[in-house]
């Protein structure tokens, strides 16, 4: 936002004179007339005057009636969408990945714009990655669960995507780049491939770790990563080797997003997103929860830069949804309101 200050300063000076009556000095005074600061002469007697020409003003322009993908929450920023099952944050823009195999590009002061598409081939989508440098190959990993083999495939923009690694069905997954490794989750394993390098197949998966419960998300801060599961007692949280907070009430769990001094986690059934404050990959007290009940099943979720978080919906997949669901929506600040926007 740009703001303009524009300061006038108008110095005026008069200067008089003194004048005696000496007729001899000023023989003749004239008279004001036109042009003299005296008004115009009146029109002769029976002579109308003269018409002032009409006053006229251009007719103000009505705001455009909103369409009916346009949602007058200011924080929504892509509507219309299929579940929203997945984002991962570019920078200031982040990778959006629907259900059914679209991928986006959205952002806070653009239009969505269409990346490319999978076939989920009977299954969904379940996760979305860029490459490490995606700044110069622009490159996105996708992965698929549901119907066969669970698959990643590598997506560039105007190509066909080219599946480089199948492994075991699941129903869900994560997926993420560890210390620039390719890490994928499975069902309840934890997998990287070391060897790979962006070029060709992923094979030769190095297990980190099993029993993790139905992985639904993975995150990473600096070389760390984080993942959030459903287990028989619940939603946890945790890394591949502690656990760092559970949720014994809730039954579904979506995406997390993990800053440096905290974890966030979409729980879709509460409607909201909790955030933990975090030290050493430890919790520091009570979660905090965000946007509670204001856009419904909150699923996706990532960090932008600056710790702004982007959260998608998947309010078509059980919830309520509205006429401009899913959507993808700026969350405020633990504990501010729903109308809060970065």
């Amino acid at each position: 936002m740009r703001s303009v200050a524009l300061g006038l300063v108008v110095a005026l000076a008069v200067s008089g004179c003194a004048r005696f009556d000496d007729r001899l000095d000023s023989p003749f005074t004239p008279a004001q007339g036109p042009g003299m600061g005296a008004p115009p002469p009146s029109a002769p007697p029976g002579q109308r005057e003269p018409d002032q020409p009409p006053t006229t003003s251009e007719p103000a322009e009505e705001p455009a009636e909103p369409g009916p993908c346009d949602d007058p929450d200011p924080a929504v920023i892509a509507t219309c969408l299929e579940p929203a099952v997945a984002v991962a944050g570019i920078g200031e823009k982040a990778l959006l990945a629907e259900e059914g195999g679209r991928i986006r590009v959205v952002s806070v002061d653009a239009d969505p714009e269409d990346f490319g598409r999978v076939d989920p081939r009977g299954g969904r989508v379940a996760a979305v990655a860029p490459s490490p440098d995606f700044a110069e190959d622009r490159l996105v990993y996708v992965l698929v669960v549901g119907d066969g083999p669970t698959r990643v495939e590598r997506l560039a923009r105007g190509d066909a995507p080219r599946t480089v690694a199948e492994l075991a069905p699941a129903a869900s997954g994560g997926l993420a780049f560890v210390d620039d490794l390719l890490t994928v989750a499975v069902g309840g394993e934890l997998l990287r491939f070391p060897d790979f390098t962006g070029v060709g197949r992923a094979e030769r998966p190095e297990v980190l770790a099993r029993d993790l419960g139905e992985v639904r998300g993975l995150c990473t801060v600096d070389d760390e990563v984080f993942l959030t599961a459903t287990t028989d007692r619940g939603v946890v949280a945790r890394t591949p080797d502690r656990v760092v907070w559970t949720w014994p009430e809730q039954r579904a769990v979506g995406g997390c997003a993990a800053l440096p001094d905290s974890l966030s986690v979409a729980l879709p059934d509460a409607e909201r997103v909790d955030t933990l404050a975090t030290s050493g990959g430890a919790a520091q007290g009570q979660p905090e929860s965000r946007a509670e009940e204001r856009y419904g099943r909150l699923t996706g979720l990532t960090a932008l830069t600056e710790g702004v978080l982007l959260a998608g919906t998947t309010n078509k997949n059980g919830g309520e949804p509205v006429g401009t669901d899913d959507r993808a929506v700026i969350l405020p600040d633990a504990g501010g309101g729903g109308e809060a926007r970065v």
